[in-house]
């Protein structure tokens, strides 16, 4: 395994234990008013639904494209909501971590156990719903109002960015940035 493999699974773990850390804390007042503020009203339930850790995240991802002078209200709300499919697919914790851990040591076993649609309730649903959250995540942000554009943004965030549609490329890499930053 390359050292650069080694260095990103480090930060992944770091990553996942300070969701762990993340997960106990319930979100202040004026964490809520922020989402809720770049967030249509129908879109509120898809970010609320969301596990503490997986809000959290986003929050950091919003500050983080705020941070660098982002201010497209569709990238913020892709930032809001680009894991939103994680928690109605029933992504599970170990899931997660196997699936952060496996893309680093074992892409191709990966890549089979995301074949198919796993069967309800089987120990691969959620994984497979966590290796296709982009897509769902996009379904559900269309479904609650969302602009088109942040619907594109949130089915395309864990795709390279020059293999879409290139108005949205810049949009796409800065998400991308501030989705690995954080």
């Amino acid at each position: 395994m390359s050292a650069g493999r080694v260095q990103r699974a480090f930060y992944r773990v770091r990553q996942f234990v300070g969701a762990l850390a993340a997960a106990l804390r319930p979100l202040t007042a004026a964490e809520e008013a922020l989402a809720r503020r770049h967030l249509p009203l129908a879109a509120w339930p898809l970010f609320d639904a969301m596990a503490r850790a997986d809000q959290r995240h986003s929050l950091r991802v919003l500050a983080a494209l705020q941070a660098r002078g982002q201010t497209q209200p569709a990238l913020l709300q892709a930032a809001l909501l680009h894991d939103c499919a994680k928690t109605a697919g029933g992504v599970r914790l170990w899931q997660r971590a196997a699936k952060v851990l496996l893309a680093a040591v074992w892409p191709a076993y990966l890549a089979r156990l995301a074949a198919g649609p796993a069967p309800a309730g089987s120990w691969r649903a959620g994984l497979w719903a966590h290796l296709h959250h982009p897509a769902r995540g996009a379904e559900l942000a269309a479904a609650a109002g969302c602009d088109p554009l942040a619907v594109a943004l949130i089915r395309r965030h864990e795709t390279p960015a020059d293999s879409g549609a290139p108005e949205a490329d810049p949009l796409l890499r800065a998400l991308q940035a501030a989705d690995d930053d954080a």
